[in-house]
């Protein structure tokens, strides 16, 4: 089991910057697993979880895919 087994990406809009990124959900495992010296020996960090990746704010809201949008 690697790293990526714990997180899942989730298209959210940040309502404090308003950037449209891929956040990082982690679970109970992951977080517990790749904090510290383990996350950065494989190079991830986990304590990103449900951050913003431009500001780190928590405040945001997932983005639905439009359906009109797919040409």
């Amino acid at each position: 089991m690697g790293w990526n087994d714990h997180v899942c990406y989730v298209e959210m809009e940040c309502k404090e910057c308003g950037e449209v990124d891929d956040w990082e959900f982690w679970d109970d495992v992951g977080r517990q697993r790749y904090v510290g010296r383990i996350g950065e020996i494989v190079g991830q960090d986990a304590t990103k979880h449900g951050k913003c990746p431009a500001c780190g704010s928590t405040n945001g809201v997932e983005v639905e895919d439009d359906e009109d949008d797919d040409w």
